[in-house]
Order: structure tokens, then sequence, then C-alpha cells
């Protein structure tokens, strides 16, 4: 199948992604969505930073999908080293909980 690049704006960054051809507009779609979920974030903790802007929305997406019963795609991971990836996203986000939380609001 044939690629296609795709660009989403993300915090007002364009960012150029691959993807099947016939797939722009359903990736052009999920950027729109994860762009609303950082524009909700700053809103509550202001520019902290594009990583961890990006961290947080990840971790708020994959708690929506978790919460609506929807599996995460592993790529072939075995069930240890998902337990490990799973333990390291739980700290790092208490970590971003507590940065988030000792920042001055705006």
């Amino acid at each position: 199948m044939s690629q296609a690049i795709v660009t989403v704006r993300l915090n007002g960054h364009a960012y150029q992604m691959g993807c099947d051809e016939g797939q722009e507009q359903h990736i052009e779609m999920l950027g729109r969505e994860v762009d609303a979920v950082l524009q909700q974030l700053i809103g509550s903790v202001g520019q902290i930073g594009e990583a961890r802007l990006l961290a947080m929305a990840c971790l708020i997406l994959a708690d929506l999908a978790h919460s609506s019963g929807q599996p995460m795609p592993t790529g072939g991971l075995d069930e240890a080293q998902i337990e490990a990836l799973a333990l390291r996203l739980e700290t790092a986000a208490k970590t971003v909980n507590q940065l988030a939380s000792s920042l001055p609001k705006a």
C-alpha cells in the first residue's frame, strides 16, 4: 500500500505523519482530538513545556481508552513487558500530577 504524509498541528506546532494512503482524514481527525485535549490542559495548567503537555495528553487518552474498555495496542509485547510499562506509566503519571499541582494557576 502507498504511503501518504499528513500534517497535524499540536499546540501550534506542525508535525508530519506518515500513514497509509486513504487514512489522511482519519489521522487529521485524530490530530484535532489530541490538540483539543492539549488545549484543555493548557487552559488548566498553562504552557508547561511541550514534552510534559504531550505526556499528560497521552496519559489522558490512554485512561479514556482504558475506561471505555478499549484495549491499548501492545505491539507484540509479552505480559511482563506490558506490566513493566504500566508501572513506568503510573510512576510518570504521579510525577506529572505532582508537577502540575505545584505550578501556579494561570
